[in-house]
């Protein structure tokens, strides 16, 4: 997936840049669950939450802590959409699904222990 024309050009001006001072919050959307274990074991004191969007139904896992240090100071979040590829991920953490709009806290064991349980594939 390609980066929308936003997206790019914050990435030049951050790269252009000799410092990086963030005061404010910052969402980042990530594309698989060992990236989303990463920012949970990372980041101090997250809240990890499960949920499904009201109006979609689409399933939605992420990680959120109040980050105090340069760069970022606010609310740092990590967001991982369990659509299609990620269906297995969402079971083993969530059996039994959860109803639209609804939510669950997970914990790190759970998160953990989910994605320890998705095999394995070689690159083709």
């Amino acid at each position: 997936m390609y980066p929308s024309q936003d997206a790019r050009e914050l990435s030049i001006l951050l790269r252009i840049s000799r410092e990086l001072d963030v005061v404010g919050d910052i969402t980042a959307t990530v594309d698989n669950p060992s990236e989303l274990l990463a920012w949970a074991r990372i980041l101090s004191d997250p809240t990890m939450v499960a949920w499904r969007a009201d109006d979609s139904g689409h399933r939605y896992v992420q990680v959120t802590a109040l980050h105090h240090r340069a760069p970022v100071r606010g609310q740092v979040t990590a967001v991982l959409h369990c659509g299609p590829p990620h269906y297995g991920f969402w079971d083993q953490l969530i059996p039994g699904d959860l109803e639209p709009g609804t939510k669950r806290l997970i914990s790190l064991k759970e998160l953990a222990a989910a994605w320890s349980a998705m095999p394995i594939t070689p690159p083709s």
